[in-house]
């Protein structure tokens, strides 16, 4: 039992508090005191069916606040990361861009036969496509594409997207390869497909080679700062 009269007080008044269905934590800011203070002196007050549903309806909405305010104030930490890192870099040179090109194409660039990059973000492809003309002397023109699609997209929308953004001309794509319905794979992820983009004309395996002997030299190198 508690003695103390200002206790006593704070007794009484949280255990009203708990028969009208309020919260620990709703009773300790009314309050002002601990919230092990209120649990103790409210463990034995049973709620009501209708009262533990409010309660769990406002631990929902809480903890939502909470996840949107967290995701919001990391939105806005990202931000300034970003911020900092693009000040970082402010230039890029033509052996940067050679090297960049050959290490992309190292990653996402065919291996045993003619020269292509396959890829699904239009920023690569863009980045292929231009590093493409001025490294390898290779033009929109001679560059040749694919599309993977889902079954149910427009084709032709998704020829124009990546005609307009690469300047491929629209008779230098191939047909299309259309994944069948019902295969079990989302058809929202890759709303543009994914593109080949290959280059046409003879030398083509010659380039490549060329392209790899880049991308191992700049290995080699690397190797100053392994």
């Amino acid at each position: 039992m508690v003695q103390n009269p200002q206790k006593r007080f704070a007794y009484e008044k949280a255990r009203l508090l708990r028969r009208r269905g309020l919260s620990y934590n709703e009773i300790k800011a009314k309050l002002g005191v601990s919230k092990s203070s209120v649990s103790l002196w409210c463990r034995d007050i049973k709620l009501s069916n209708k009262q533990n549903a409010r309660l769990r309806d406002r631990s929902a909405a809480v903890f939502k606040l909470g996840a949107i305010a967290n995701h919001e104030k990391r939105k806005k930490e990202i931000f300034a990361i970003k911020e900092i890192g693009g000040k970082e870099i402010t230039i890029l040179n033509r052996d940067a861009f050679k090297m960049l090109g050959a290490i992309l194409y190292w990653c996402e660039g065919t291996k045993n036969q003619n020269t292509a990059v396959v890829n699904s973000d239009p920023r690569i492809i863009e980045f292929a496509v231009a590093w493409f003309k001025e490294i390898c002397g290779v033009p929109p023109s001679q560059l040749k594409a694919y599309l993977h699609i889902h079954y149910g997209n427009d084709e032709k929308k998704i020829i124009k997207f990546w005609s307009q953004l690469t300047n491929i001309p629209l008779k230098n794509f191939g047909k299309t390869f259309i994944k069948p319905k019902g295969t079990g794979h989302r058809t929202n992820i890759l709303p543009n497909g994914i593109i080949r983009i290959g280059v046409t004309g003879p030398g083509t395996s010659d380039l490549r080679h060329k392209i790899f002997s880049w991308a191992e030299k700049i290995y080699e190198l690397s190797k100053a700062y392994q």
